[in-house]
């Protein structure tokens, strides 16, 4: 595979999510989280309620720093915290309504960009674009080579 194409692919990804974000800018504007709070809410807001150390090896964060995060979304309204019923031990942390509000219409901005450009695309380029992004997570999808190769002489 040409690498000219593999960096060109690379460029262009940065350069869409970038704009995708400045299109999407007023609503992340209008928050107080850094960046760390807002993946610790994005994280709570896919995964439910969960143990704080499930929020720590998702971030790749100590279970202090997680904890710490939480804490602060707690304190905005944003996370809640709770005994885990089957586990006394375990606190489980999950999105407020407010919390799971925010991260959808945080994700929202981005996507109604990203919506309106793919109907302005000439059908051809979209179906191109469509069958690439197939191709694409089914190669992401699937197990790395070296891994499907040991799995295959099994």
């Amino acid at each position: 595979m040409p690498s000219d194409l593999v960096d060109r692919g690379l460029d262009l990804y940065k350069d869409l999510t970038r704009l995708l974000h400045e299109r999407g800018a007023p609503v992340w504007l209008e928050t107080d989280l850094s960046f760390a709070q807002l993946r610790a809410l994005f994280t709570l807001a896919d995964c439910g309620a969960v143990p704080i150390g499930r929020v720590a090896a998702r971030l790749g964060i100590g279970l202090p720093a997680a904890s710490s995060l939480v804490d602060r979304l707690v304190e905005q309204g944003l996370a809640q915290r709770r005994e885990d019923r089957l586990d006394r031990r375990r606190t489980l942390a999950s999105t407020t309504e407010a919390g799971q509000a925010l991260a959808q219409r945080l994700r929202q901005g981005s996507r109604e960009a990203l919506r309106a450009w793919l109907e302005q695309m000439e059908g051809d380029d979209l179906a191109a674009l469509v069958r690439g992004l197939e191709a694409l997570f089914a190669t992401g999808a699937s197990p790395p080579a070296a891994l499907a190769t040991a799995e295959a002489s099994r």
